[in-house]
């Protein structure tokens, strides 16, 4: 990130982290403290990712006073889904190219309706996917080619690592040069562990509940995080639920993966693709152009849809 004054006389920089009134931005390798303008916390509240431009103050600290355009928005629903539109949605990042979405093979074990919850968000989204698998150690019997065969017969690209492996981790460090990128997935996956060794930090780390093969909570804030050379990752909260925000289920076949070849070829432009006849998408099922396994997390997306509030 230059340090090169703009227009306004300021620096441009990155926001790292953000509190409360407070927020820790990225500009010419430095990580600065910063205060953030009362108007910028009236007009909506500053997310990781979000390019700002800085005046430094003479204390060393600096403070924000301008939000530059947003290229692309990370959303999630909040916890109440009694609201509902724009409002109810949570914006987790800013800027975001990439959306690596990260799950283990076992402990916690694989949840392919959170995976595709993420797919859908980053195709609603405009970013660029990927589902990144770890725990490759722990793989007994093919997990690993069997989900990447799944996964990228609908188009998703997969890499598989596992920490004692350096060389498994060359093609992900590959995937994240020169971009903001955001790692996403269920607690206990390793995202964290996965940041310390392409990003050479520190970052704490936790265990798996034994006696319920789950992760604990480790990153409770989101964080944008340099990689060596070039580019960038923000370690996003662990999470169990993802809910869809701001999707209708006319628009879901959209954004599922791997669905939109089979588009456009349904008697009813209305299709939802459920019990319509005459519908291209569960032709494509019946004829083993889509997977029927995925047909199925698509049918309960959408019952999900149907049924909200």
């Amino acid at each position: 990130m230059s340090e090169e004054a703009g227009s306004t006389g300021g620096l441009e920089g990155l926001v790292a982290a953000v509190y409360a009134r407070r927020c820790r931005v990225w500009s010419g390798g430095r990580l600065w403290e910063c205060t953030i303008a009362a108007r910028l916390l009236r007009g909506g509240r500053l997310v990781v990712g979000d390019r700002v431009t800085l005046m430094p103050q003479p204390d060393g600290t600096a403070a924000v006073f301008e939000q530059l355009p947003r290229q692309s928005l990370l959303v999630r629903p909040r916890a109440d889904r009694s609201r509902r539109g724009p409002a109810a949605g949570q914006v987790l990042a800013a800027n975001v190219a990439l959306l690596a979405i990260v799950a283990a093979i076992r402990s916690p074990p694989y949840r392919i309706g959170l995976v595709e919850r993420f797919l859908v968000a980053a195709a609603k989204a405009g970013l660029r996917p990927l589902v990144v698998l770890t725990k490759l150690d722990l793989d007994e019997g093919g997990e690993f080619a069997q989900l990447e065969r799944e996964l990228t017969a609908i188009g998703v690209p997969v890499l598989g690592t596992r920490l004692d492996r350096p060389d498994t981790l060359t093609p992900l460090k590959q995937a994240l040069a020169g971009s903001i990128n955001a790692l996403v997935g269920h607690s206990g996956v390793g995202k964290t562990s996965l940041i310390n060794a392409i990003a050479d930090t520190e970052l704490a780390v936790s265990e798996i509940n034994p006696r319920r093969d789950r992760g604990r909570h480790t990153t409770s804030t989101a964080r944008l995080i340099p990689l060596p050379g070039e580019g960038w990752v923000i370690d996003s909260p662990g999470v169990r639920e993802f809910g869809l925000d701001d999707i209708t289920p006319a628009d879901l076949a959209e954004y599922f993966p791997g669905m939109a070849p089979h588009l456009g070829h349904c008697a009813f432009g209305d299709c939802l693709h459920h019990t319509e006849g005459r519908c291209g998408v569960r032709e494509a099922v019946a004829a083993g152009e889509f997977p029927e396994a995925r047909y199925r997390g698509y049918l309960k997306l959408l019952e999900e849809l149907e049924q909200a509030p």
